[in-house]
């Protein structure tokens, strides 16, 4: 009984002092899972803008892309995914911010509007 419950103890502070971290291969390059483009009707200038979806460790999967979009309404929206911030660390801890954040492509001049909403440019 004795090794399980040093086992158990071992686990246990180990996983509180871990940290996520994520590495920056996490790249929009092919179209990541639940998310969808659209081919643009014009040449606008095009910005990504990006909101955290506001998951938490061990606990929900945050808003998806699709939801949080119809915050977005009004503005011109080219594309929608899912995408974990890079070179940004997150103690790992329950009910501590994942990292994940939803990405949308608009039109440039959706921007202004957008910000008042809260979202922000993506830094990458």
């Amino acid at each position: 009984m004795r090794p399980i419950v040093s086992a158990a103890l071992s686990a246990g502070v180990l996983s509180l002092t871990a940290c996520t971290f994520s590495d920056g291969q996490n790249k929009l390059q092919a179209p990541p899972s639940g998310s969808r483009q659209r081919q643009p009707q014009t040449l606008e200038k095009q910005v990504q803008i990006y909101k955290p979806d506001g998951s938490r460790q061990c606990g929900g999967s945050g808003i998806s892309p699709a939801v949080m979009e119809k915050e977005l309404q009004g503005i011109r929206v080219y594309a929608a995914g899912k995408q974990t911030l890079r070179g940004v660390m997150f103690p790992a801890v329950c009910g501590g911010q994942t990292g994940r954040v939803n990405v949308y492509t608009i039109a440039e001049r959706g921007l202004p509007e957008a910000k008042k909403r809260g979202f922000a440019i993506l830094p990458y």
